[in-house]
């Protein structure tokens, strides 16, 4: 394989770009050890090791630090190992790898998510939030709905009104400044304008 670019990018790590643009870090041992150069080739022995040993351990044992501390989604990790300078081959590996010891749970992570969430967002904030986090649209419908047979999501004009409490709002004595800054913190969590109006109002 041939190497079209190597660039240092922080802390003896160096960015490697074959001609095929597959791109991978590796360390600057790791860059004397296989004779990495602009414009040479590297061995078949050599990239084999690369791209089947150190880049998938390295990749996985990041996961497993990553899971250690708090949970993520499939979408978060894969974004994580990219960011890092992993080929997408590579990441899907990884991920296949924890994902497989039962340490990935996007529909646990749903659930988790809904449950602490909904004392203070709306549903449609929280199922915008979980969408950016990769979650796939089934798996947020399917843990909402489990949420809500279980009785514990909180109805949205109840969860508005208790808000207001919380922040000691009084719709009878507020000002004008009061009311606006209550209607941009109610919209900013993501419940309709209709349902706003109906609770500040009643």
């Amino acid at each position: 394989m041939f190497v079209k670019n190597v660039e240092d990018i922080s802390g003896g790590r160096y960015k490697v770009t074959m001609d095929d643009d597959v791109s991978f870090v590796l360390y600057k041992g790791e860059i004397s050890k296989f004779r990495i150069a602009v414009d040479t080739d590297v061995d078949d022995t050599g990239y084999e090791q690369i791209m089947h040993e150190i880049l998938p351990r390295r990749a996985r044992l990041r996961l497993l630090n990553l899971l250690a501390r708090r949970p993520y989604t499939e979408h978060q990790l894969k974004v994580k190992l990219i960011d890092g300078g992993y080929p997408e081959s590579i990441a899907d590996d990884a991920i296949s790898y924890v994902s497989g010891m039962h340490l990935i749970d996007d529909y646990g992570y749903c659930r988790d998510y809904i449950f602490h969430s909904s004392a203070t967002k709306s549903r449609k904030r929280i199922v915008s939030d979980l969408l950016k986090k990769g979650v796939p649209a089934c798996v947020i419908e399917s843990a909402m709905s489990s949420i809500e047979d279980d009785g514990d999501l909180a109805e949205e004009d109840s969860l508005i009104y208790r808000l207001m409490e919380k922040r000691s709002y009084n719709k009878d004595t507020a000002t004008y400044e009061e009311k606006q800054k209550m209607l941009r913190f109610l919209y900013g969590r993501g419940f309709a304008c209709e349902a706003i109006d109906r609770c500040m109002k009643s």
